[in-house]
């Protein structure tokens, strides 16, 4: 009689237990796939910048951009995953000539455009264990991991001015004649990547990252922009965003 009374009270508490989703994995996740989107604010603090600052109606804060990173982690260690990064970020600003107006009385214009494309292969560094196996077919991610990363690689980037522009006498600073013209600016360039970020377990397989890191770079400038001394592509990168593990 007990016995027939318990098989249904087992059954009853085990149903809703079996219905959830479980809090464990049944091995540790070797791969981890992400996506990240973020700002991206560059230093521009080279002289290419300076001039186009400071002649044309643009700040440095206009080179700041929406920054989307793709990164694929392969384990080697329970602390350790080897990384390939990919992002990119780009502005597209309008401007106008500070000091001077056209002929019409209308403003002299162009667009600037900046783009940047890291490609970097480095280390991801837990600062704790990523968790922990319970028996043979079980592991328990820990909630939350923060970590540090190291990286280098190439960047890809893009630099470009279109439209009007001033030629006047330097000595009298007279204008002289209203052109229209495109400078361009293009290559690559080795690049260094360092950073620290968190990671948030919100299910077994899917995880919320935030992370901020800084990029070291910098490249010669083409024939467009003869006598001008080295582009910097540095800057800072936030971002934050998901990542599955498997």
């Amino acid at each position: 009689m007990v016995r027939r009374l318990l098989i249904p009270l087992v059954l009853l508490v085990a149903t809703p237990a079996a219905a959830q989703r479980p809090d464990f994995l049944f091995s540790k996740p070797r791969v981890t796939l992400g996506m990240r989107v973020g700002m991206a604010a560059p230093r521009a603090g080279s002289e290419v910048f300076e001039l186009t600052t400071s002649e044309l109606t643009l700040e440095r804060e206009d080179f700041r951009a929406l920054d989307l990173a793709f990164e694929l982690g392969v384990r080697v260690h329970n602390r350790l995953d080897v990384t390939l990064n990919v992002g990119h970020s780009q502005s597209d600003t309008r401007s106008e000539v500070r000091r001077w107006v056209g002929t019409d009385d209308l403003p002299i214009e162009q667009t600037t455009e900046f783009a940047r494309t890291p490609v970097t292969v480095g280390v991801k560094g837990y600062l704790k264990d990523r968790g922990q196996a319970v028996s043979r077919f079980a592991w328990i991610p820990h909630t939350w991991l923060p970590y540090v990363v190291l990286g280098g690689g190439f960047l890809v980037y893009d630099f470009s001015q279109q439209g009007e522009f001033v030629d006047y006498a330097e000595a009298d600073g007279e204008l002289r004649d209203i052109f229209f013209a495109t400078y361009r600016s293009e290559g690559t360039a080795p690049v260094a990547r360092a950073g620290v970020g968190v990671e948030a377990s919100l299910v077994p397989h899917l995880l919320a990252t935030a992370e901020a890191t800084y990029l070291w770079s910098s490249a010669e400038m083409s024939r467009d922009f003869v006598d001008f001394d080295r582009i910097d592509l540095s800057g800072a990168q936030l971002a934050v965003g998901l990542s599955l593990r498997f």
